[in-house]
């Protein structure tokens, strides 16, 4: 005991001592400025910090005020990112706009947001029921298929006057036409998903009707975005063709091969009792690397993270765990950013004009007609009653985040000016603020009768 202080001076005084020494001669020696770059990245890092507490909370309370009001809490969310932007926060207090999100941290935010899409479209994926895809009656393909052909013939001829009144960086009228037409064309699966679930309509014929027509709509969707992104990317027509042609051999992959490959990988470390982080992080490669390919290939990293989820094994716990763990992440922390993202990118204020407001007008109101024209017609005319062609109408009206998604893939490819950005925008926030509360109107008539048995494969 006695030789205890002495080794610990020893030991650990004379080197800290020495360590110190050398540090002041180095610090001396060395160019001046030399910590500059550590203390530029401490600074991001605190900002990042900053801005991250503010969205995070801020979107929580969105959320929590919607579903009090009776929405879906991610209508609350992206209400929430759109006034922390140049609408509201920008107007009222530029400065604490301009202190919270300074412009070195923005392209920080920007990518981790679009990681966010990326784990949501997995997670949009996995909600595509196999069962539904291969079971679903031709009554919700008609009525799916037709919420989207009558809207984008609607998107399409209203496409000249959109371009030649606000012209994008991107020049062509024919992509500018085919991206507005699906613009308008939107379901949002997920989001109307969660409205039933919340309404208490998924176990019900006319909410299995409902949930089924917005997967194919939603499906078809993506499909034709995929093809919109290509011709973008490849103005000639060989190219194009030549990228839609690997794309579609790519997905023939994913279902044929890596979809049956992955249920046996999944069962094997199920019977194995295989440590889970292990294999967590190899379908979460599967995810990443699919997201990759497809962004490769010149169609988009959210189509293969879509591919990703619509391949991987239903049922097995360990899969379903990792959604959750995934969502929690998604649905928290990183989709919160990517609604500021797009609220940075909207200034409503700029369209406040005669003009712009009756364009906005139009646009929300051929976007909302043309849905119920398409799903109400093809609701009737395959033998649905009157009230329940208008709900599947109201349902397929919700555009929610997938509409945000896809305006904010149109302004990253120059095919939306600012102005028609924020008109397309605001048309999304009108589309799904009105879904829940009609839909609940609506449907408040659905008896206990017409429920049906809740599957186990049931996307919600």
């Amino acid at each position: 005991m006695k030789r205890i202080p002495a080794v610990y001076l020893l030991l650990v005084g004379v080197p800290a001592v020495g360590a110190v020494g050398l540090l002041g001669v180095i610090s001396a020696a060395g160019p001046e400025g030399g910590g500059a770059v550590g203390v530029a990245e401490n600074s991001v890092l605190r900002q990042l910090l900053v801005a991250l507490t503010v969205v995070v909370g801020v979107s929580a309370v969105g959320g929590m005020v919607a579903e009090k009001l009776g929405q879906a809490r991610v209508f609350g969310e992206l209400v929430a990112g759109l006034l922390l932007g140049p609408t509201a926060l920008g107007a009222v207090a530029p400065g604490v706009q301009q202190w919270l999100f300074p412009k070195n941290i923005l392209p920080h935010l920007d990518s981790m947001a679009q990681l966010g899409v990326v784990f949501f479209m997995f997670l949009v994926g996995m909600e595509v029921s196999h069962a539904h895809l291969r079971e679903v009656g031709a009554r919700s393909a008609v009525i799916g298929h037709a919420a989207i052909a009558v809207p984008f013939l609607g998107g399409v001829a209203a496409a000249w006057w959109l371009y030649h009144s606000y012209p994008p960086a991107h020049p062509g009228i024919l992509p500018f036409a085919l991206f507005a037409g699906l613009s308008f064309a939107i379901t949002a699966f997920p989001v109307l998903a969660r409205i039933l679930d919340e309404q208490n309509l998924l176990p019900t014929r006319l909410g299995n009707v409902g949930i089924s027509a917005a997967g194919f709509c939603d499906i078809t969707a993506w499909c034709l975005l995929a093809v919109v992104v290509t011709i973008v990317h490849h103005s000639a027509l060989l190219p194009t063709l030549g990228a839609i042609g690997i794309a579609v051999g790519f997905t023939a992959v994913m279902l044929i091969v890596v979809r049956p490959l992955l249920e046996r990988v999944v069962a094997r470390a199920e019977r194995a009792a295989t440590p889970p982080i292990a294999l967590y992080a190899g379908l979460v490669c599967v995810v990443l690397g699919s997201a990759l390919v497809t962004e490769a290939i010149g169609v988009h990293a959210i189509f293969g993270a879509f591919l990703a989820g619509v391949v991987m094994p239903r049922g097995p716990v360990l899969v379903t765990e990792l959604g959750t763990k995934l969502e929690g992440l998604t649905l928290w922390v990183l989709l919160p950013l990517f609604f500021v993202s797009v609220g940075l990118r909207t200034d409503i204020g700029s369209i406040a004009t005669v003009a712009g407001v009756a364009t906005c007008a139009a646009i929300i109101v051929i976007a909302t007609t043309t849905k119920f024209l398409g799903t109400g017609a093809a609701a009737l005319l395959v033998g649905e009653t009157r009230r329940d062609a208008l709900a599947l109408a109201v349902m397929m009206n919700c555009r929610g985040l997938t509409e945000l998604v896809v305006l904010n893939l149109g302004k990253q490819l120059g095919l939306l000016s600012d102005k028609l950005f924020a008109m397309f925008v605001i048309m999304a926030v009108v589309t799904t603020g009105i879904t829940a509360p009609v839909l609940r109107r609506v449907t408040r008539k659905v008896h206990a009768d017409q429920r049906i048995p809740h599957e186990a494969e049931s996307a919600h």
